[in-house]
Parts: C-alpha cells; structure tokens; sequence
C-alpha cells in the first residue's frame, strides 16, 4: 500500500501510536518505549508501510532526539553522585571501559572502520535505568547499591559524549593532532559556559521575569542556543543538549513547573516520534534466514549483557554487595535506550554503521529494555535498606496554604506545591468565608478564588486539594480545618505589618501559631522561587531548645534541596556543637556552610544578595517564649530586608 502523506491523517497515525503502544506494553508488563519502537517497525517501510520515513518524520525526531538528552541531563543528580562518588566511580569505569573494549574489540572483528569501532563501544558503554521507577515503588531507592548506579549512569553518559564529539571531528576527516586540540579546547570552553554562564542567566532572569509561559519558553530558547552552539563547534546537537539539561538542572528546583512543563512537551511528542521514528528505519526481518545477521545479532547481544554482567560482578565483590544487590546493579545497568539510540542513529548517518549492525542493536534495545525490569522486579525487594539516622520528618505531607488573593501569593502556592512533592504529599488550598452580610456574593466569589488554585500552581503533578470553609472568624476555619484534614504543616502569607501594637506578626496569624497543633511557616515572598540562589538560616541565641533545633534544620535542608540551592546557617556558638553532629548525619544531598553569629544580628550584611536569598527564622514554643528569644526581629527584617522571608515555628 502507498504510505500516508496526508498530514491530518498522518499526525492522526502518529499521535495513535504514541498513545496506546505503551498502554498495550504496561499491560504486558514491559516499558513503554518497547510498545514504541515496535509501533514504528509496524507502521514503517520494513512493516505495512503505513507512514514513510520521510523528512517529515525525520525533523519531528530530531526534535525529540534533542529534548531525549536534554531530559538525561535533567535527571543527572550530582548530589547523589557526590554522597557515593568514590564507588560509584569505580563502578561507572567498569561500567563503561568493559562494555567500550568489547563493543570496539567487535567492530574491529567484523571488519568495521577504527571510528565505528569505538563508536560502537561506546553505545554499549552507557546505560539507563529504565526500571528505576520499579524501585521507586518498592521503597528501596536509599540502598547504596543502587545509588552507585544512579550516580555511574552520569559517568558513563558524558563519557559516552565525549567519545561521540571525538568520533564526530575525526570522521570529518581532520585527524591532525592540532585539530584533535583545538576541538578539545573549545568543547572545554563550551563546556564551562553552559554549565556556569547559563546557571547564572537562568537565575537573573527568573528574578526579574515570572509566569509559567515566558519561563518555558526562556528554558527551549537555552536548550536549542546549547544545541546549535554544539554543532558550530563541531560536535553534535545532542552533546549541547546534554549540558543544557546539566545547566538547567543546576538552576531551577528540583520539582519546577517549568522544568515540568518543558519535559511534558518532549515526552509526550516528540521524545516518542523519536522513537518510532527509530522503530520505523529498524528492520529486524534482515536477521531472520541471514546466518551472517544472525551472528551479528548474536555478538552484540553477548557483548551487551556480559559486559555489563563482568562490571556487575567485580563490583559486587569490591563492596561485599549482596545477592540481591548484585543483580539489581545488573538488572539496572545492563538496559541501553537514551544514549544508546541516538549513537546508533548518528552511526547510520555517518555510514560507519551498516544497516545489519543497525537493526542487530535496535533489537538489543529492545531485549535489554524487557529483561531490565524482569531481573530489577525480581531481586529489588531482597535489598536491604539503609536506615538513615536523620529519618524524613512527615513535615511537608499535608500542607495546608490558608488564600485570600491568589494573585499575591502565587509564590506562597509554588513554595507549598515544591515542599508537597518532595514527600509525595499534597497541598490544602483553603479560602474562609466568614458567615456575615453578603454571604452569596462571598461564597460565589469563594469558589472562583478556588478555581484558580490549580493554574498558580502551575504543576499538574502536585496534588492538591481544595477547601471552601465557611466561620465566624478566619484564625478558627483554619484551626477547625487543619485538625479535620490532620495538616502535618500550616503555610501561611504575611505583608510583613503587623495589625495592632499588642501583635507579633497581626491578628490572624498570631491566633493561629499558638492555636494551631502543627508547625506553621508563615511566609512573606515577593521574589519568584526559581530565581533562589541560597536558604539563609539565622538561628540567634535561644530561639529554639536543643530538640527542635533538629527539626529546624531537617526542614531547612528539605527547602534548600526542593530550591536546588545551598544552606547556609549563621548560627549562635551554643547551637554549633548539635548542628555539626545533625549535619554529619545528613542525607539530603545538600551543600552546607555553617558559620558563627558573633555578636547582635547586623541586618544590613543581609542585603547583597536580597533577591537571591530565602531567609529563614526558626520559633518555638509558647508566645510568650517566642517574643523573649525571636523579639522584633520578624518585623525588623520586612521592614528593612527585601528579599523572601520565612519564620518557622514549632509549637512542640
């Protein structure tokens, strides 16, 4: 049959595909990008000849092949990396260098050029972990087995670049020493302006322009710049895309809309035309009745699983790593897709590939991709946890963000949907209208303010509830509604005035701090949360007792890291001893400087970096407590500091 040409028709196709194969696929237990890639060897030239792998579908995915490594740097967590990197970088050169020296000790075997060679090392040297959100749901994500591979998966994906931006130079024909050096030079100068010019753009212009549209668009204009600039200096697109993805990953939180929104776009179009895309050139039939296919076949799939299996196993016997450790490692590590792909598609274009080394590897993709999962569903639930001495406080599972106008405090919304999701919680979105003259209009107007709840927070993954309250009084809805909903947290606005001279920080929030039985944050933000550069935590003398300093600082660590920023803490000397002993217990990957607070508070050594900052005041205890350790200072700082300001206080 002619293949379809027609463009409502052939989007039609496409957006079929990519909805229900990976519906069919869960359903049978395997990744969704198996269900694509086959769909694109059905519908392609080598299946029933749906749709041709015309230029058409060729621009679509290199689109997608883009925003595919755009989102593998987004998910590179150098954190994590950090807190295991001596073994995940002995486990991230076995991972790679094995799998390299086999991969290209074949290509030579089969007569391959010495580029295609190493270039085809290199696609079994990366791997992805495809069946990480299996481990998600089992709980066992801390185990440090599996943090050794997450942080090798960075290791082996920017080695892989390296090769690739190698490989690129050398096939154009320039292999003299001096260009092999200039390339390095100006990758490394590339290098340095994505990862620390782009950073620093992304948090002056987030300070000074918010709103969910200008910032997506801000973030694919940084993408594609970093996917252009790659190739005029003579790599590939995908090599600037990946440190797009760093750079990015290095300026906004963890779980940003923006971010959110910008992966939502790729993953839900154009990552997966990619990948029918690749399903649609595949033609895995040349195997079958080809003795001299089969071989091949045969070679690359020996090549992909006991490579990773001999890095697997000299690594578990380094670290003393349990049964179940081992081949978890295994099951994790031995899946190729997100680098792997594009190596191959860039091979083929390059004609160091042929079309049998080609549909071999999609074939192995698609193989590695089904068992990774089959041996991580099987070993994962005999890890051991480790336990962590700092274990997650429920703080942020149940934020309950009381709203008059939510056009004022967006912010308050963002900073509660971030803080949620960073223990899977939700957040109570709560407007109180008190029983008075007017009801109707009131309860009518209620309801509108509510509606608008899910568009300022911006994230279609947050969860979220809304909650019309009817009351005598605004302090007494949130009270009744924060004991009726079991809030783990009251997040509220302030204008940074108080109401009458006898109040701390105004009526309201005065009567629901020493009313309420969960902590309350009371937050006076004015700058937007993606243009955060450090949490600012002042701890003076005796504002909180020994005990709840833990507390206050396990919650100023979940901030910073939900911000993507540093902690520091400027602290008076009687509380240095405990914080030194709570941070070296800490496990939230977060970067840390503690310093001594000499002498009364200078508020004016707070205003260098007044946008940038989020500074943080603990409280506990009684009103009476908090006004003879806290005094003025809540009101000292709105009047004279500009930047977002946050006072968190412990009733117990």
């Amino acid at each position: 049959m002619e293949p379809i040409t027609e463009p409502v028709v052939f989007f039609l196709v496409v957006m079929t595909l990519i909805l229900v194969m990976p519906l069919l696929s869960e359903r049978v237990h395997l990744p969704g990008i198996v269900g694509v890639i086959i769909g694109g060897i059905l519908i392609g030239p080598h299946g029933f000849n749906i749709l041709p792998a015309n230029d058409r579908m060729e621009f679509l995915s290199t689109i997608g092949l883009v925003y595919l490594m755009f989102s593998a740097g987004l998910e590179v967590d150098f954190n994590q990396f950090m807190r295991v990197k001596t073994r995940s970088l002995v486990f991230g050169l076995l991972t790679f260098f094995i799998p390299l020296a086999m991969g290209t000790l074949l290509g030579w075997l089969i007569h391959l050029p010495w580029l295609g060679s190493i270039l085809l090392g290199s696609a079994f040297a990366s791997h992805t972990l495809l069946a990480f959100p299996l481990l998600n749901k089992l709980g066992v994500t801390r185990n440090e087995a599996i943090a050794v591979t997450a942080g090798a998966t960075i290791l082996t994906d920017i080695g892989a670049f390296i090769i690739l931006a190698i490989v690129l130079g050398a096939d154009q024909g320039q292999l003299e020493l001096s260009y092999f050096i200039k390339l390095f030079v100006l990758l490394v100068i590339f290098t340095l302006v994505i990862l620390f010019v782009l950073p620093k753009l992304g948090k002056w212009f987030f300070q000074r322009f918010s709103g969910s549209m200008v910032e997506f668009q801000f973030v694919i204009v940084l993408l594609f710049v970093a996917a252009f600039g790659a190739k005029l200096i003579g790599v590939h697109e995908v090599v600037g895309a990946f440190l797009a993805g760093l750079a990015i990953n290095a300026t906004l939180p963890r779980h940003s809309p923006v971010t959110g929104h910008v992966l939502f776009m790729g993953e839900s179009f154009f990552i997966p035309v990619f990948l029918l895309y690749s399903g649609m050139i595949t033609d895995p039939f040349t195997l079958v009745g080809n003795p001299q296919a089969i071989l091949l076949g045969f070679g690359i799939l020996l090549v992909a699983y006991v490579s990773k299996l001999l890095a697997s196993l000299i690594t578990a016997r380094i670290f003393k790593y349990s049964r179940a450790e081992l081949w978890t490692v295994y099951g994790l590590s031995h899946a190729q897709a997100a680098v792997t792909i594009p190596t191959l598609i860039i091979g083929l274009q390059l004609n160091l590939f042929t079309n049998d080394i080609f549909n071999a590897a999609m074939v192995m993709i698609l193989l590695t991709s089904v068992t990774s999962p089959l041996f991580v569903q099987k070993f994962a639930p005999g890890l051991r946890q480790k336990v962590d001495e700092m274990v997650d406080l429920p703080l942020f599972h149940r934020i309950l963000v009381p709203i008059a106008n939510p056009a004022t405090q967006e912010y308050l919304l963002s900073l509660g949907g971030l803080l949620a999701k960073s223990g899977g919680g939700e957040v109570i979105a709560l407007n109180v209208v008190l029983d008075r003259d007017n009801l109707d209009l009131n309860l009518h107007q209620q309801k509108e303010l509510l509606g608008k709840v899910p568009d300022l927070i911006g994230d279609p993954e947050t969860r979220y509830e809304l909650v019309p309250r009817l009351a005598d009084s605004y302090a007494r809805g949130i009270l009744q509604v924060s004991r009726e909903r079991d809030s783990s947290l009251i997040l509220m606005g302030w204008r940074g005035k108080k109401t009458f001279k006898q109040n701390i920080l105004g009526t309201v929030l005065d009567e629901v701090i020493w009313g309420s039985d969960s902590p309350v944050m009371v937050g006076k933000l004015s700058h937007p949360l993606d243009g955060m550069e450090r949490v600012l935590l002042l701890i003076p003398s005796g504002v909180v007792t020994p005990a709840a300093l833990r507390r206050v600082l396990q919650a100023n660590l979940t901030i910073a890291r939900e911000l993507n920023v540093p902690c520091e803490i400027l602290a008076h000397k009687s509380y240095l001893e405990i914080i030194q002993a709570v941070i070296g217990k800490n496990h939230n990957n977060v970067s840390v400087l503690v310093k001594e607070m000499i002498g009364a508070l200078r508020l004016d050594e707070l205003f260098v970096n007044a946008e940038r900052d989020l500074v943080v005041i603990p409280g506990f205890g009684s009103r009476k407590r908090f006004i003879a350790n806290v005094g003025n200072l809540p009101e000292r700082l709105a009047d004279t500091f500009s930047g977002n300001l946050v006072i968190l206080h412990f009733d117990r």
